[in-house]
């Protein structure tokens, strides 16, 4: 079957979805790999015409840095990222990348200059569009569904998923780059206060109630201790600890450390080691949590999925499994499909499958083994079984032929016969 309009359609949006997301950050990463290093030193500021809202006309900034070239040329170049406050003032010493037949086009080796906003938006979007196309491919059962190319249901097959599995990898799509954003923000921020912190006594003066609101509209609060110090210059400050009452240890009239920021002394905290790094620590577990867990599934942990009609899993079977014979019904390489028949090894005795007789199903995203010889209809392998569950956990081993058998037929088929004949 030919693939349909929106099968292309959807193959130019997610080629020119990355090819943007290459292009926007081809210069930078041409220079970060190729380019020349240089000691540059911020001069001053350039303003842009932009203003940031329109109540709002502060103009945005960025670091107009000065560096030497290897030849000796003096070079200032401003920044490519705008803000109201750049993280860089005069003075300050910057790494730059150049071009030698290019230097103004240098680019300065700080993460703001980098454009990985916009391009990991683009090529966020386009992996998006892959990932519901791949379960549209999953849900419909249709290996015809497929990319002019036909890899998405290479990949499908490879990884051995289902709409179970597939489910789980989507949420961690997004849950495991949140957590690593998250474990580096928080990481950064404890750096920030414990570099940059200046530190002073304050005292808790009693306690107050705060109220949040969540987006689904519910209130909710919690006690939490009142701390009030000064900053450098005598101003008085009031903070809340991090913890409510009654898990919190602090009364009034404890005097406790309080660190903050000198741009910003009304975010004071508590310099505890939970309140830095307790963030982090979770952040980190979360996303090391996560991505065992995206080895579980990606390796075909029986613990993550139970039921699979794919014969190619559970290889550990191998060991604990009650061995069987599969049967090829129909197998086409070409269409990815293969239909097979699982029956008790009759050779060999065993009481664990007392209620087994067969299992026959169906794989439409078969890739056929590497064993050398075709796969054709009445080939016979050695199967293995799951004792308690063999309708669920089974695995053919596809390297051990044991022979053949050119009339097996369709069980389902055969029924369907035999009830039209009684029929007629």
């Amino acid at each position: 079957m030919t693939t349909n309009w929106v099968s292309w359609f959807l193959s130019i949006i997610v080629l020119l979805l990355m090819f943007l997301s290459g292009y926007i950050m081809h210069n930078s990463v041409r220079l970060l790999i190729t380019g020349k290093r240089a000691h540059g030193i911020v001069v001053g500021l350039d303003s842009s015409s932009r203003s940031t809202t329109d109540t709002m006309k502060a103009p945005t900034l960025s670091p107009l840095v000065e560096f030497v070239t290897a030849e000796g040329e003096n070079i200032k170049v401003h920044g490519r990222s705008y803000s109201l406050k750049p993280s860089s003032q005069t003075g300050d010493e910057i790494k730059v990348a150049y071009d030698k037949s290019n230097p103004k086009n240098a680019q300065l080796l700080l993460w703001e200059e980098f454009p990985l906003g916009p391009a990991g938006f683009l090529l966020g979007f386009a992996i998006l569009l892959i990932m519901m196309w791949m379960g549209g491919i999953l849900i419909s059962d249709d290996p015809k569904l497929d990319d002019p190319l036909h890899l998405l249901p290479i990949v499908v097959a490879h990884l051995h998923l289902n709409p179970a599995r597939y489910i789980i990898l989507f949420v961690l799509f997004f849950a495991i780059p949140t957590c690593v954003i998250g474990t580096y923000w928080t990481t950064q921020r404890a750096i920030d206060f414990l570099t940059n912190g200046i530190k002073v006594v304050g005292y808790v003066t009693g306690s107050e109630r705060v109220y949040s609101k969540s987006n689904d509209g519910t209130t909710g609060s919690g006690v939490f201790p009142l701390i009030t110090f000064k900053d450098a210059s005598g101003t008085e400050h009031n903070i809340h600890g991090s913890t409510a009452k009654p898990l919190t240890r602090l009364k009034p009239g404890d005097k406790v450390e309080v660190i903050y920021l000198a741009s910003n002394p009304n975010r004071g905290v508590v310099n505890t080691w939970y309140e830095f790094w307790f963030p982090p620590v979770f952040f980190g577990f979360m996303v090391g949590a996560m991505l065992i867990l995206l080895f579980l599934v990606l390796s075909g942990s029986k613990g993550i999925v139970t039921e699979t009609n794919d014969p190619g899993t559970h290889k550990e079977l191998k060991t604990s499994g009650v061995s069987a014979i599969a049967t090829v019904i129909k197998a086409d390489p070409k269409a990815r499909y293969l239909h097979y028949r699982i029956q008790k090894d009759t050779h060999i005795a065993t009481k664990k499958l007392a209620d087994f007789v067969s299992l026959e199903a169906e794989f439409a995203f078969w890739i056929p083994p590497r064993t050398g010889a075709e796969i054709k209809k009445g080939d016979q392998f050695r199967a293995y079984l799951d004792s308690l569950k063999p309708f669920e956990k089974f695995y053919i081993d596809f390297s051990q032929r044991l022979g053949s058998d050119r009339n097996v037929k369709i069980i389902k088929n055969d029924s369907i016969d035999l009830q039209e004949a009684k029929d007629n």
